[in-house]
């Protein structure tokens, strides 16, 4: 779900991030065990203000596919098959793999990949946590054990415990990163709620954010759209 809502929250926003350079290479190996793509194109394509621009391209041949070429920066791009986003990478200097699997679809091996997608499975888990304990609440309500007020207020505590733990985490990988491509990826994915309520978290990250964090074309579109003002 997270992965979904970052695909389209960057096709509909159209935003480019201004990223590190890094003269060199990249190169990129990919595994699929997922039906419907043998013999198809993969692309690796960056999504710009008015402008797509296809970066790379091959073709999935007994269930692999590789692309290489030159990295002068690091950009965030999308893996996309028939023109559809599948997933995030970063093309960076380096050697990533990508690993397309019915269970999950991820991009390692290169520093930004490797963050980035170390924070999705701790952010996963979190969901899968409160997702199960939401699961839990139902049932007890539709078997009517709803209404015994300890069982429930051990729920609502436990989801209560899941949400400021998942707080804590995405605000401490946010201080230890901000310098990071990666956390202005994984800014543009928590902040995709098109609320007008700034959520508690995304502001403590905020807070705490160096100015050149702040002046990523994403996060100053964000602030000036949200009317954040640091106090």
């Amino acid at each position: 779900m997270l992965r979904q809502r970052f695909i389209m929250l960057m096709i509909i926003a159209g935003c480019t991030l201004v990223l590190s350079s890094c003269t060199g290479n990249y190169k990129i190996d990919g595994v699929v065990e997922t039906m419907g793509y043998e013999g198809r194109e993969l692309s690796l394509v960056e999504f710009l203000p008015f402008r797509i621009t296809r970066i790379d391209s091959c073709m999935v041949k007994g269930g692999r596919f590789q692309m290489k070429g030159k990295a002068d920066t690091t950009r965030l791009v999308f893996l996309c098959k028939d023109n559809r986003p599948i997933i995030p990478v970063y093309i960076e200097k380096g050697h990533a793999k990508i690993s397309l699997l019915p269970t999950e679809m991820t991009v390692s091996g290169t520093p930004q990949n490797d963050l980035f997608y170390s924070f999705l499975k701790k952010k996963i888990e979190f969901d899968n946590r409160y997702e199960d304990m939401s699961q839990k609440r139902m049932s007890m309500i539709r078997s009517g054990a709803g209404f015994d007020n300890l069982g429930m207020d051990a729920i609502q505590d436990s989801l209560r415990i899941i949400v400021d733990e998942c707080e804590e985490m995405i605000c401490s990988f946010m201080a230890e990163n901000y310098e990071e491509p990666a956390a202005v990826g994984v800014f543009m994915m928590l902040s995709g709620d098109p609320s007008n309520e700034m959520p508690r978290y995304l502001r403590k990250i905020l807070d705490a954010a160096p100015e050149e964090f702040l002046s990523q074309s994403f996060v100053s579109g964000y602030i000036d759209r949200m009317g954040y003002q640091r106090h």
